[in-house]
Order: C-alpha cells, then structure tokens, then sequence
C-alpha cells in the first residue's frame, strides 16, 4: 500500500465537538471549535474528557469491539434478530459488516482525539496550568492511543500507524499499514512515554501509572516476552490500591472496587449498551446475544464456575448474561482492566518460565476466589490448560476469550476455526473502495 487516504477521513473530529455526552465531566463545555479547543486549562481538560468519551462509544467499550471478543468464541452465542452479529457467531465475517467497520472507526476516532491532545496540551499558555498538570493530561493520552492501538492490533493484525492529529484527508497520505510486530511496538513506546508522565495514584476511572503497567503486562502476554509480563504483573498486583474482592460478585455489584484497575463509567444519559443486548424483553433488553449452553453449564457447576454463577440469570425461563444488568440505570461499568487478569497474567508467564509453583500460587488466588478448590498441575502443559480454562471463565462476558484463542493458536483445536486467516477481522469494505492501495487481510 502506497497511500492512505481512508483512514484520514475515519479519524476527522467536526469542527463542533459536543462533549456533553460524556460522564467524566457533568459541566462540559459545548460547542468547542479546533481552534478554541487548546486555549487554557479547562479546555485542555475538556479535550480529555472527550478522548475518555469516544472510549466508551458503542462501537468501542460501549459495546461491539468487546463482542467481538466473545461472539467469535464459544462462551456467548447469536440469539437475535441482526445478521451482522450472526456472522461473529459463525465466524463467517464479511468485509462489509457494519459491527466491523464501526468497530474500527470508533477506534481511530478514538486515537485522532488522542492525537489532538498529544500535539497541543504543552504548548497552552495558561498561568493556572502547570507543567504537572499538563504532563498528566498527555500521559493519559498516550494511554488511550496505547490502548487503542493495542485493540486494533488484536483484532486486525498490523494497521496503518497514524501518529499526527488529522484534519482532512490529505494530512494522512503516504502512510501505509505497518506489521503487527511495529503496531505492538508502538503500543509498548506510548506506553514507555505515559509511564514518565503519569502519576502513581489509584484512579480506577482514568489512566494513572499502574494502569500503564497493567496494560504493558497484557501487551507483553501477547508478545510471549514471558520475563516482563511476571515483572509488570507484579508491580500492580504488589500495589495496596488492587486486590481480589470477596466473593466474585462484589467487583459486578459496586463499581469501582478495590478489584478495578480500569473501567469507564457510565450513566442514564450516556448509557453502556451491552445490558440491552444481553437481557431479554421482560427485563428491558432485546436478548441478541446469550450465553452458551456449554459455559451455562460451566459456571453453574460448583467445581468449576464456584460462586461464578452469578454471570448467568434466568427470568421467565430465559437464562440470560447478568455481567450488564443495571437496566433501569444503563450504568454498568465496561471492565477494561482488573486486577484477576493480572494475577492470570503472571501465572501464565510463570508457567512458560517454568516457575511452576508460582504459576500455581497465582491461578490458586483467582480459583479460591470463586470458591473453586486449589489445583496442582504437574507438567507446563497441564498448568497452561488450567489457566485457559480458568481465563474462559473468569472473564466469561468481558471479551477475552477469542483473543486469548487466537494469541496462543489454539482457537483450531477449541473453535473449529482451522482457517487462520479468520483469525484476523477483515479491513472494512468501505476503506478498500476508497483506497484502492489498501490490501485486505487474506482470505477476505
């Protein structure tokens, strides 16, 4: 690929930015032109404000970007009315399926804000301003961009980098799509820049330090760098601010818990669109998605899910996922990061360091926590088992069971999905049509 005209157009913010959809800030200010947008400290706040904002969107964390992480998969089934979420469940995707293509362009919208803040908070001249202060705001930036970038990475593969904040299509031109080895890499130097930038406070609603090394522990699950993984695993679970809450159900009933690294918040106005989807009419939902039989049976099951069961709920005889269910509030938290990923982290890392009591010692936590008995498994390959099973349900409803399939190549053996080039989403059709430079994923 030799342009990039697409994804320019993808990311273009209007010049009118209406923040007060947002719940991080109740007195946003309206109407902020690209001119105004950087003119003091409230407006650079505000800027934020709207980045977190376009996290939480419906395409994003409000909803389609996690289900795609549990549709492809086996612990959450199709059971409804739109099509496009069918071809999830048959992990038959089309390039012109709209789940996709909003997914996608939820996200670079998402890192263009992100862009805009990185670009021009350190150069407002604002006295009330301080150099803390405006560190802190582009640290949390770069989290997002991290973040973002991250997501795209593990669902499409290597993307086009676009590091510069855009506002026509030209400004993009000449960008081609990087490898999925530069996208992590990128990933891992926004990271490394927030890390300097960002304190070493608990905010569970804002990028801090020990969100960045929560994140750098996923990022480096993935990338099989096994050493660093345990180290920044370690560096939260260590902290006094984290820690398992007793029993599961705790860190679903209160947001914010002391189990929460990272989640977004919601309210009435700006609404977490996953209970809909997941609840059935007699309780205010439409039931497009429910979980599967299998994992129903899974979580039930004293031996395996413990006090789990409360991810499933069951009314007028329709079970249903209870991971959303604040219906009458739409206010349930999207779960970014908390702190039994981590644990699982570490004990996943320990395992193929050959750390097999302290890989142990971890999934234990997590098993005792759900009032399941501790394992011992004796070989590597037992205990990398038990942590996949364990991860399946510990995150049942959160969107990472197909990307824990796929990252290890396991989603052939459990899925079915012997076509690795399923393993990937396709490029939106609608970026193809408008760059003609722009190579689809194979197999699409």
């Amino acid at each position: 690929m030799k342009t990039r005209k697409l994804i320019t157009s993808l990311l273009l913010l209007p010049l009118t930015v209406l923040w007060s959809c947002d719940v991080l800030d109740h007195n946003p200010e309206l109407n902020i032109t690209d001119d105004q947008a950087f003119v003091n400290r409230a407006s650079a706040e505000a800027a934020l404000t709207g980045t977190y904002s376009r996290l939480q969107a419906n395409n994003y964390y409000g909803r389609n970007y996690v289900a795609i992480g549990y549709l492809q998969a086996d612990n959450v089934e199709w059971s409804g009315s739109f099509n496009f979420f069918q071809q999830f469940d048959a992990n038959q995707l089309t390039a012109d399926n709209s789940t996709v293509s909003g997914a996608w362009s939820a996200i670079y919208s998402t890192i263009n804000s992100a862009n805009h803040i990185i670009a021009k908070v350190q150069s407002v001249d604002d006295p009330a301003f301080s150099q803390s202060e405006k560190d802190r705001i582009q640290g949390e930036a770069y989290f997002i961009r991290a973040l973002a970038y991250f997501d795209l990475a593990r669902a499409w593969g290597g993307v086009p980098l676009i590091l510069d904040y855009t506002r026509s299509p030209e400004d993009g031109a000449g960008i081609g799509r990087s490898s999925l080895q530069e996208t992590y890499a990128r990933v891992l130097a926004d990271l490394q820049l927030a890390e300097n930038l960002l304190p070493d406070v608990v905010n569970r609603n804002r990028a801090t330090l020990h969100t960045v090394y929560a994140l750098r522990a996923r990022l480096h699950l993935y990338t099989e760098e096994w050493e660093q993984a345990a180290e920044y695993s370690s560096r939260v679970i260590e902290h006094q601010g984290y820690e398992l809450v007793q029993p599961y159900s705790e860190f679903i009933q209160n947001k914010n818990s002391i189990e929460s690294i990272f989640e977004l918040a919601y309210d009435n106005a700006n609404r977490n669109g996953h209970n809909g989807y997941f609840l059935p009419a007699s309780l205010g939902g439409r039931l497009e998605w429910r979980p599967t039989e299998e994992l129903i049976s899974l979580v039930r099951d004293p031996e395996t899910g413990g006090n789990r069961d409360v991810l499933v709920g069951e009314a007028n005889g329709v079970t249903f996922g209870n991971l959303y269910f604040r219906s009458s509030t739409g206010d349930d938290p999207a779960y970014v990061l908390r702190i039994a990923e981590l644990y699982l982290i570490r004990s996943e890392a320990r395992a193929h360091l050959n750390d097999l009591s302290g890989s142990a010692e971890d999934l234990n936590a997590v098993r005792t926590r759900a009032g399941v008995a501790e394992i011992n498994p004796s070989t590597q390959q037992e205990l990398l088992l038990a942590i996949e099973n364990e991860r399946r349900l510990e995150f049942a409803l959160e969107g990472h069971r197909w990307f824990d399939l796929v990252r290890t190549e396991r989603a052939g053996d459990v899925l079915g999905v012997t076509d690795r080039n399923r393993w990937v989403l396709p490029i939106p059709l609608s970026d193809l049509n408008a760059d003609p430079d722009l190579v689809q994923n194979e197999g699409y």
